[in-house]
């Protein structure tokens, strides 16, 4: 008999306030989770510094590491605050792998993920669940808590075609970072305390012998190696439990308890909050930065009923980040409905969406005689599966192709209690046993029961495709993900709240002839990997026949579709050239200020790896990234062999205001650093220039300290210019600028998000390669404000930007100028004066000194 329906009853409970179902008493998720009224009301402790949308596998762990990195800061008001947002319910609170038998839960929180009428995929029929994407499980923890855990790195030759930064970031070694760390925080490192004993022994030993003395017959094989499994299968310390298969949801919910405990259940005081049933429609932008996150309150009874889910909208404070952390498809509807990019920043059409790559991906099972493997009739008496990593390689028009083998083997059974040992060695792998009855029932199976004499042997192939980066969405027989046309059939429709309407996401997967090559590929080399491990012939690993020494028993199809793989990846892709990606080294959009993304989609290349253990390893840096805006820069003083110059009263220190222009700069009075001042606390324009009178300077070193308190403070550096007498276009033309502009305006095209305009940007010269700045703190908002460091270096025709010791530009100028040259177009000098700028709301300086070259 089917159970009745709920209803809210509009009663509130006393406390604690644990709701009831007919079976259960909701504790663990009212323990972690919160309304969004009591979000609401929690701001009067202050608001939001980020928001992070999704609670999966990337958005759970970066919000942990938000927390936990926040703590280490010393000052608590530096800590940031931060929001969880989830689209689903709260379901279990760890991988689903590591309870007893419970149910169907793998099924129960599965959605649709792009609709019938929203795809294209482009493959053979032949594939398994063609033309279809699976369904993605919408929920706290999301695919987190049903991810599979085959974990290995991507390969040297992946990692060419990232960013160097980030490359160097992942190889780290000896260092709570880099996939070395993540490796052994999710337990893929060590591999011997999940997958060991005498069959894996002897199929690995032969494994890599083959390959070794095979070469001939495995030319695209590169290496066999132990099994990188996410599973911690030991304590990591003496009285403590292992964490067995991971899952990033633990670490958030441990991080909220945690801080719930610390602050004694004060709202108003807690730093980290996760928030159920709310879907992210739009991030609201204005001026290159999110100002609100537009969301729609789910029914939590009828959670597909978009009429009864009210849109609400959630205001951002200045300095606040988004942190878009779904999975790839949503991530990119998300960024392009909420801030596409300004047509001058993409003469070529739009970026995001592009680059769309997945994996092809196969599955194949044979039984194959001890004997031909070398395995005796009877092991030890210890259970007996093995698992091994194999990699490989294979040339494409693309360029080289990446793919591997995961590869399983455990005895083959014929016992009525194991109907499912028969013919899958994966029967007794990923499981939790809950008593040692079960166990030594599996094990007298193996060892001493009806078994066939032979093994099962599986390999999943899995290789990688190729994305395109430089052909606009809308192109056909090419993958991309885009938006329908606003106001069409292909809108999601909210009328609770305020009318909105929300272009779906269309997707376009198509394999095409490298993609096909990696398959077929990887495919012809299991087949023959499988025969030379056996000894047999060629062709050998095809036949079916049960007297054979191998036996192919998986006939119909193998080859999985390109939709099955929940490894959609690379179309907001992480790069330095903002004409050529979507996103800096840490992940945060080049054209959006404040908006950052942790998940698949910020990958250049997918590689044939398991996405998880790259995108742990981004999500780490995201955050450290995301928390050293709350950071000071050390006060360094003057420094051996610069000359400093500002003292404290401008005027006598050889400084002159431009008198063309503002007359806004000023002596910060009673600092114990001295401080000059730029502009008015207001945010009317005001141009004007205070430049240094006593010298000029040619090839130099220049250091400075600077601070702002508006995000719309904007203000600049002048180099090599001349006498300011006009502030006019001669001035500004010949002048080196190196900028301060969070909002990154672009005055010629009137439009803001440009890495040419950017703060550490060489003024519409040598673009930002990536965002540097501390957080701004408002005035009188109770925070503390942050200090930037530049260090500009000038030599001859070669310029570098660092800030906060980042190097953020860096070029080479075509052709320079005399001082006494006539001004000639936008060309620049090779010597002149150094000045500040004022020019909106107040920008503040010190510490100015400069060493010659």
């Amino acid at each position: 008999m089917p159970l009745n329906r709920l209803v809210d009853s509009g009663q509130p409970l006393p406390t604690p306030d644990l709701q009831r179902t007919t079976f259960s008493l909701d504790a663990v998720a009212r323990f972690v989770c919160n309304t969004w009224e009591e979000i609401l009301a929690a701001q009067a402790g202050g608001e939001f510094d980020a928001v992070v949308i999704g609670s999966g596998m990337y958005g759970a762990y970066c919000a942990s590491k938000l927390f936990e990195f926040g703590e280490e800061l010393a000052n608590q008001q530096d800590r940031p605050r931060v929001l969880v947002l989830e689209s689903g319910p709260f379901l279990i609170s760890e991988h689903f792998q590591n309870l007893t038998r419970v149910g169907g839960l793998f099924n129960v929180v599965n959605e649709t993920l792009v609709e019938d009428s929203q795809k294209n995929i482009v493959e053979p029929d032949s594939y398994s669940n063609h033309h279809n994407f699976n369904k993605h499980h919408r929920c706290v923890g999301g695919k987190s808590l049903f991810w599979g855990g085959w974990t290995p790195r991507l390969v040297q030759e992946d990692l060419q075609q990232w960013p160097a930064e980030v490359t160097d970031y992942l190889l780290l070694k000896d260092k709570a970072d880099g996939y070395e760390f993540i490796e052994h925080e999710i337990g893929a490192k060590p591999t011997a305390d999940f997958i060991n004993g005498k069959l894996f022994d002897i199929l690995k030993d032969r494994a890599k012998d083959v390959l070794q003395q095979k070469r001939d017959r495995l030319p695209l094989l590169k290496e066999v190696l132990d099994p990188p499994i996410a599973v911690m299968g030991q304590s990591p310390g003496s009285g403590l439990f292992s964490m067995d298969k991971f899952s990033s949801l633990p670490l958030l919910l441990d991080a909220i308890r945690r801080d719930n405990d610390n602050t004694n259940s004060n709202n108003e005081k807690r730093r980290l909050f996760l928030v159920p049933n709310v879907e992210v429609l739009k991030l609201e932008t204005v001026n290159g930065v999110v100002t609100q996150v537009v969301v729609a309150l789910k029914d939590p009874f009828e959670p597909d009923n978009k009429s009864k889910a009210r849109v609400v909208r959630l205001n951002l404070s200045s300095r606040a980040v988004v942190v878009i952390a779904g999975n790839t498809i949503n991530s990119t509807r998300l960024a392009l409905n909420s801030f596409p990019r300004p047509q001058q920043l993409a003469p070529n059409s739009e970026l995001m969406g592009r680059n769309l790559m997945v994996h092809v991906r196969g599955n194949f099972i044979w039984k194959v005689t001890r004997a031909a493997l070398g395995v005796p009739d009877k092991l030890d008496n210890e259970l007996q599966t093995a698992a091994l990593h194999v990699r490989g390689t294979t040339q494409t028009p693309k360029g080289p192709g990446q793919f591997h083998f995961q590869f399983y083997a455990a005895p083959s059974l014929n016992d009525p209690a194991f109907p499912g040992a028969n013919g899958n060695p994966e029967e007794f792998l990923y499981r939790m046993i809950p008593n040692y009855d079960e166990y030594y029932r599996i094990l007298a199976a193996q060892t001493k029961g009806t078994m066939e004499g032979k093994v099962v042997l599986s390999i999943r192939t899995c290789g990688e495709t190729f994305g395109d980066k430089t052909t606009p969405i809308g192109t056909n027989n090419f993958s991309w993900i885009g938006v329908n046309t606003f106001g069409g059939t292909g809108d999601d429709v909210y009328t609770n709240g305020e009318n909105l309407r929300v272009p779906k996401a269309f997707v376009s997967l198509v394999e095409t002839p490298a993609d096909k090559e990696v398959r077929v590929a990887q495919a012809q080399a299991a087949f023959a990997f499988i025969e030379t491990l056996a000894n047999q012939p060629p062709g050998s690993a095809t036949q079916t026949n049960d007297n054979a020494p191998i036996q192919f028993i998986n006939t119909e199809g193998g080859e999985d579709g390109l939709g099955t793989t929940y490894h959609e990846s690379g179309t907001l892709w992480m790069g330095t050239d903002y004409t050529q990606s979507v996103t800096d080294v840490n992940g945060r959009f080049h054209h959006v200020s404040n908006a950052y993304c942790v998940d698949q989609s910020i990958f250049p290349t997918v590689g044939s790896a398991n996405p998880v253990p790259t995108g742990l390893a981004l999500s780490r840096k995201v955050a450290r990234s995301i928390i050293e805006r709350y950071t000071e820069v050390a006060n360094v003083g003057n420094q051996e062999g610069f000359e400093s110059l500002y003292r404290g009263n401008f005027k006598a220190d050889g400084w002159e205001i431009a008198t063309s222009g503002s007359q806004n700069f000023f002596d910060v009075q009673n600092q114990s650093i001295p401080v000059l001042g730029a502009g008015v606390g207001d945010k009317s324009v005001g141009l004007g220039v205070l430049w240094f009178t006593r010298k000029k300077f040619k090839n130099f070193i220049l250091k400075l300290e600077w601070k702002a308190f508006d995000i719309e403070a904007n203000s600049g550096i002048f180099l090599r210019t001349l006498e300011p007498k006009a502030l006019d276009d001669n001035f500004y033309h010949s002048s080196t600028e190196i900028q301060i502009d969070e909002r990154a305006y672009d005055f010629p095209n009137n439009i803001y998000g440009s890495p040419l305009h950017k703060t550490g940007a060489v003024y519409e010269l040598f673009p930002a390669q990536k965002a540097a700045s501390k957080a701004i703190s408002p005035r009188n908002s109770g925070k503390p404000g942050y200090w930037n460091s530049y260090e500009i270096r000038v030599q001859g025709n070669e310029i570098e930007v660092k800030l906060n010791n980042q190097l953020i530009s860096a070029g080479t100028f075509p052709e320079l100028l005399g001082f006494a040259d006539p001004s000639d177009g936008k060309k620049k000098r090779s010597e002149g004066f150094i000045g500040l700028q004022c020019h909106t709301e107040v920008v503040q300086f010190r510490n100015i000194q400069i060493k010659e070259l």
